[in-house]
């Protein structure tokens, strides 16, 4: 028991070792941080990082260690590395403060826009037909009154509600900067159309990500081009000292590319969760013999199956795209059925490899 209690002993004051260098690796990481924003440089560098890890691997190799856990270990230490240097260098806005309303802004999506407007330090106001805002911004159930003094106006409704909206301000011939964040744009069009033929200063936006990102480091907001450059210029200028990435996309190439990128995934998961229920077996009784890859699976599904079931079916229903999503998606079904039927062992491997050369493409 005395070598017991030894070991363990050392075994702490290891602990403590390791967390002190790890400390101290923060600390570096944050004046790297600091030197990064000054020098212009955006806060993630795919090729530093790839080194870093390869660096890693490759002690652990030499030190007889998993290659697996090292991986594990130092990802998870280069992303809090990331969440610190965005924390103190890359979440600031140093433009002029602006008075904007969300319309919507009790959604989830339309709190989160409020809260994040807030921190920057702008005057946040509130719109939504709920009977009670939230505390800390002035709320207003009606959009015209709700109007004044707002110099931008952010449109935070369900998706099928946001044309009527870009209707409405046109018809109020509201002159400040106006941008939605609809997960589906070409449903959007007209109303678009119809507020550019009215001089309005309109852009289109999508955050990739949803209301419980806490760090915009690692997420992406695509930017659709209304043909405003103003609304353009000021709606990414809340974004530009932030550790997001902005991708620029036409209508047209985000709803195809966003036919895959949501549609695709949210649809598979939505499959993997029906054929369970149809499978004649509880949950319980599947997740008694689960192996990783479907535990791994049913984390995923579950985030789906839990969100808000009428966003998805509008993200479905709305995009055009989603009709050559689903032509594609039976034919590949058909496809990989017809090799494991027909016994076409050697095509089926040949599919795992192109696969996994098409995934280590662009890796890093």
């Amino acid at each position: 028991m005395d070598r017991l209690n030894d070991l363990r002993k050392n075994i702490k004051k290891i602990d403590c070792e390791i967390l002190d260098l790890i400390k101290k690796r923060i600390e570096l990481s944050k004046e790297i941080g600091r030197l990064k924003k000054k020098a212009g440089i955006p806060l993630r560098d795919w090729s530093v990082e790839k080194d870093v890890i390869g660096n890693a691997i490759n002690h652990a190799g030499r030190r007889g260690l998993d290659v697996n856990f090292t991986r594990m270990l130092i990802t998870r230490i280069i992303e809090h590395s990331r969440f610190q240097q965005e924390r103190l260098h890359y979440s600031a806005y140093g433009g002029k403060k602006e008075d904007i309303l969300i319309i919507g802004g009790l959604g989830a999506m339309g709190k989160w826009f409020a809260y994040f407007f807030q921190n920057q330090g702008h005057r946040v106001a509130i719109q939504d037909i709920k009977p009670e805002g939230i505390k800390g911004f002035k709320y207003y159930r009606d959009i015209k009154s709700s109007l004044d003094k707002k110099s931008i106006v952010i449109i935070t409704t369900p998706l099928q509600t946001v044309p009527e909206i870009i209707f409405n301000l046109t018809e109020l011939n509201y002159r400040g900067i106006i941008a939605d964040i609809a997960s589906v744009k070409s449903h959007m069009i007209k109303a678009i159309k119809e507020a550019i033929k009215n001089k309005m200063k309109i852009t289109s936006i999508h955050p990739m990500f949803g209301p419980a990102c806490h760090t915009l480091n690692d997420k992406v907001i695509c930017i659709c081009d209304c043909g405003c450059p103003e609304a353009n210029e000021k709606i990414s200028g809340f974004f530009k000292d932030t550790a997001v990435s902005l991708i620029n996309l036409s209508f047209e190439e985000h709803d195809r590319i966003i036919s895959y990128i949501l549609g695709l995934s949210h649809l598979i998961n939505i499959l993997f969760i029906k054929n369970l229920m149809d499978s004649g077996y509880s949950f319980k009784e599947l997740t008694k013999v689960a192996s990783t890859t479907f535990s791994a699976q049913m984390e995923t599904a579950k985030s789906v199956i839990n969100e808000n079931p009428e966003l998805y079916f509008e993200i479905q229903s709305l995009n055009p795209y989603s009709c050559r999503l689903y032509h594609h998606l039976r034919e590949s079904l058909d496809h990989l059925i017809d090799l494991i039927q027909g016994g076409a062992r050697d095509d089926f491997i040949k599919l795992f490899q192109k696969g996994a050369q098409y995934l280590d493409e662009d890796e890093y």
